[in-house]
């Protein structure tokens, strides 16, 4: 009988060790995703700012590619980024404050425009530059929507000379 009530806890903790593991990759694969996602945007943000006249812009100019390569349902193309559960409706409750960009979005993501040139009596060398924030999620049925935690960067300095 010893040995019986040995084994079994050798293998709870077997059990344990083993969803431990899983969670580890899970939300490797997910903070991957989230990654990837965040800088395709940043990506697509950079390519358009560099080329525009009006580098607040960028964005409404990248948003065709964006939505493109986020689409899931895109014969294989996208990287099926979560959707937006209000989806075309305000973002605002998911992204918090600031220069919101992005007020409507599909997905579940916020860009955010920030000026460099704002509070500064000296504008000879100003810009704007964009913040990206996605968020990782683990798709486990329990916890998928209690855990989200933001994955964010910027993109370079979009300068406009002054003189």
């Amino acid at each position: 009988m010893n040995e019986a009530v040995g084994n079994a806890a050798l293998f709870n903790l077997a059990i344990v060790f083993v969803v431990i593991l899983i969670a580890f990759f899970v939300g490797s694969l997910s903070y991957s995703k989230a990654y990837k996602v965040k800088n395709k945007i940043v990506e697509e943000i950079e390519k358009q700012g560099e080329y525009a006249e009006d580098a607040t812009k960028a964005y409404s100019l990248a948003l065709p590619e964006i939505n493109e390569w986020l689409d899931s349902g895109n014969a294989g193309k996208g990287i099926g980024y979560r959707k937006n559960t209000n989806p075309g409706l305000n973002n605002v409750n998911n992204c918090g404050s600031g220069n919101l960009v992005n007020q409507t979005s599909n997905y579940e993501y916020c860009v955010y425009i920030i000026d460099t040139c704002s509070g500064k009596t000296d504008t000879a060398r100003c810009g704007v530059y964009y913040k990206v924030t996605t968020y990782m999620y683990f798709d486990i049925p329990i916890i998928s929507d209690i855990i989200k935690i933001p994955v964010s960067s910027e993109t370079m300095t979009f300068t406009k000379l002054n003189g």
